[in-house]
């Protein structure tokens, strides 16, 4: 009788697994913005942009998030290339009223993230990471960490703390979230 239920537990396993990637979500990811504080000198000889360094970052955990969400099971990731120009054109995303979810419509998506670094200070920054329902164009599930260093590690870390703490993979119904102070 053991063997039997041990029979039927492998199985019901493996019919799990194999069901949970055949239903993997179509997933966009957009490139993560980055808000830096206004100076007063801003007002006089224009805003000030991202570092060489900070561009690097960027980059960086975009493509760390690629990672943890390509690896997850849950998530399949779309190729954006195709629509590389209009992404380039809307950013940032964070003034663009909502264009991301019709960027993410065009290549037939799921589920878009997207993500916010906001600079206050050099030590001092806020990583928001965004899951949007692609249908309803309605927030899924955000969490925010706040992120005490302005270095790659920190940020590469700031992206794994989110994932794996505030926004890990799930096949149930997501309620959003919020990183406590």
């Amino acid at each position: 009788m053991r063997a039997v239920t041990g029979g039927v537990l492998a199985f019901l396993t493996a019919w799990s697994a194999m069901a949970s990637s055949a239903v993997a979500q179509k997933t966009v990811l957009l490139p993560f913005d980055l808000v830096l504080q206004k100076k007063e000198e801003d007002f006089y000889i224009g805003a000030s942009k991202p570092s060489p360094a900070e561009q690097a970052r960027l980059k960086a955990i975009n493509d760390e998030l690629a990672k943890i969400l390509a690896n997850d099971g849950v998530h399949k990731l779309i190729d954006t290339s195709p629509i590389a120009k209009d992404i380039e054109a809307a950013a940032p995303f964070v003034d663009c009223n909502g264009c991301e979810v019709d960027l993410a419509k065009k290549l037939n998506g799921d589920v878009l993230y997207t993500g916010l670094v906001d600079k206050a200070s050099e030590t001092l920054l806020n990583m928001r990471i965004m899951e949007i329902d692609v249908a309803s164009g309605q927030l899924k599930r955000a969490g925010n960490v706040v992120i005490q260093g302005n270095t790659d590690e920190a940020w590469l870390r700031g992206v794994r703390w989110l994932m794996k703490n505030k926004l890990p993979a799930t096949d149930a119904p997501a309620t959003k979230t919020e990183a406590k102070p």
